[in-house]
């Protein structure tokens, strides 16, 4: 064989040599952009379910702070009554005891929780605990929530089938609850409507 042409053998091979490793290299990095990529998204998805629990949290805390039972010394029951919804604030802008009760809005109007200030220790919403006594435990920020008034002509009851017209027009109790994980950009929010049927023992019916 020729001195020329094992010059031109070994430049071959060089190039293929070369171009192996730009393909090896470049499945290495596009594998190493997948995994940080799924690790993103794992860690993502552990926020938002951190998040919901937080959220869920705060709807049964809400739940317990509407219907009871609840013995905590800043426990409020006897403002949710079905058929007086006086301590209901326009805004949710109340003070003391009815910080977070958001008043009926007008017809045509967009509903409180749309508008509604979750702020951290805002005057506005109501943060985990504070009218049942409970401690939120998780690193994250404490859930928050709002409870709205709204009017309602039948019973609430999803089994009870009753004329509009029987009865004037009382109230259910819609709560609105945000939770965030430990990012706090990484939020959730859900609702619950609750119905009171009867005052709570000790309080006015």
């Amino acid at each position: 064989m020729s001195r020329r042409l094992r010059r031109l053998q070994q430049g071959f091979s060089l190039i293929v040599v070369l171009m192996l490793l730009v393909v090896v290299t470049v499945l290495g990095v596009a594998a190493a952009q997948v995994s940080l990529v799924n690790e993103r998204s794992a860690r993502n998805d552990r926020d938002t379910e951190l998040a919901f629990q937080a959220a869920e949290a705060a709807l049964s805390d809400a739940e317990s702070d509407v219907l009871g039972p609840n013995d905590s010394v800043r426990q409020r029951l006897c403002l949710f009554n079905h058929r007086d919804v006086t301590a209901f604030v326009a805004g949710c802008g109340g003070a003391g005891e009815n910080q977070g009760l958001c008043a009926p809005g007008e017809p045509g109007t967009d509903p409180a929780w749309m508008t509604a200030d979750f702020a951290a220790d805002g005057p506005r919403s109501v943060a985990y605990g504070a009218f049942t006594g409970q401690t939120y435990a998780a690193t994250a920020r404490a859930p928050r929530y709002i409870v709205e008034a709204v009017r309602s002509r039948g019973t609430g009851q999803g089994d009870a089938l009753q004329n509009a017209s029987a009865q004037g027009p009382g109230y259910v109790f819609r709560v609105t609850a945000i939770g965030f994980g430990t990012r706090e950009e990484t939020q959730v929010v859900l609702q619950t409507n609750l119905y009171k049927p009867a005052a709570s023992p000790g309080c006015p019916s």
